[in-house]
């Protein structure tokens, strides 16, 4: 991997991303690697849809991956900062004024790996990630997403520094959006039963943190643009079942008002249904 990166850096980055994008669209896409996966779930969300309209979305899908992965492993530094932009970053200093931290609410959306530059922007950010099996894809990644003052937490010993991170009045980022097994709690996700992970309610009622939705959107110039919504806070609510489900709901309408306004930008290729198996 490392020589096929070092290649395309040599090049001028406009050649890089097309080769890369053509890679996608002609293997990822024209082969169908995991093509239909995402095809049958966007059918079942979207019934109402055509196939042309779907393979369309499919299209621009892969697409952004191919410049998700460009951004990720070819764009400088540099041009990847002076590329993007906020909005709505006035709901972090909120949140953050309150002195509690914050939990970054987001989901497998447009370039969320792009995150790592929010240091630059003035928010403190950790982010609760996953080793990789490769031990040396998993360093190799890792150096590239701590580049800006970004604190990785590993999933395995979360709480723990979580709450340390909290506690400086950090915001924490976590996926929403990921399948979390039989165990999990199943609420309504784009129409249809999904297992969610309920750590993230517990934490904020619990502990009284502000969460705050946020996504890493890619605007049709091509560039990024990392928007957060007002924050989801109650702290008259008791730590109940019943208030983890509603809590997460709140974030759930807030993840699906991006998936239905840019449904292109979700990752459907990933099984968000399997822990209640919605989708067979």
């Amino acid at each position: 991997m490392r020589p096929l990166i070092a290649f395309l850096r040599a090049l001028p980055y406009p050649v890089s991303r097309a080769v890369v994008v053509f890679l996608f669209l002609s293997i990822g896409y024209g082969c169908g690697i995991r093509r239909s996966l995402a095809e049958h779930q966007l059918s079942r969300v979207y019934p109402d849809w055509d196939k042309k309209r779907r393979r369309k979305v499919l299209r621009e899908l892969y697409r952004g991956m191919a410049l998700t992965i460009c951004e990720i492993y070819v764009l400088p530094e540099k041009k990847l900062v002076g590329s993007s932009g906020t909005e709505g970053i006035e709901h972090i200093h909120a949140a953050f004024e309150l002195g509690r931290g914050a939990v970054l609410a987001t989901a497998h959306f447009g370039n969320w790996e792009a995150a790592r530059v929010l240091p630059e922007y003035g928010i403190p950010l950790s982010v609760v990630v996953k080793k990789q099996r490769n031990r040396y894809f998993d360093r190799f990644n890792n150096a590239i997403r701590t580049r800006h003052g970004v604190l990785l937490i590993d999933v395995k010993r979360g709480l723990r520094d979580i709450l340390h991170e909290l506690h400086r009045n950090h915001m924490v980022a976590i996926l929403m959006d990921q399948n979390a097994g039989k165990t999990g709690l199943v609420l309504d996700f784009l129409g249809h039963p999904a297992t969610h992970w309920v750590g993230v309610a517990k934490l904020s009622l619990r502990y009284k943190v502000p969460v705050v939705p946020g996504f890493a959107l890619r605007k049709p110039d091509g560039t990024l643009c990392f928007t957060f919504e007002p924050m989801i806070y109650h702290p008259d609510w008791d730590d109940t079942d019943a208030n983890e489900a509603k809590l997460l709901d709140e974030v759930n309408r807030v993840i699906e008002k991006y998936i239905h306004t840019y449904p292109d930008q979700w990752l459907w290729l990933h099984k968000r249904w399997k822990g209640t198996k919605a989708m067979d």
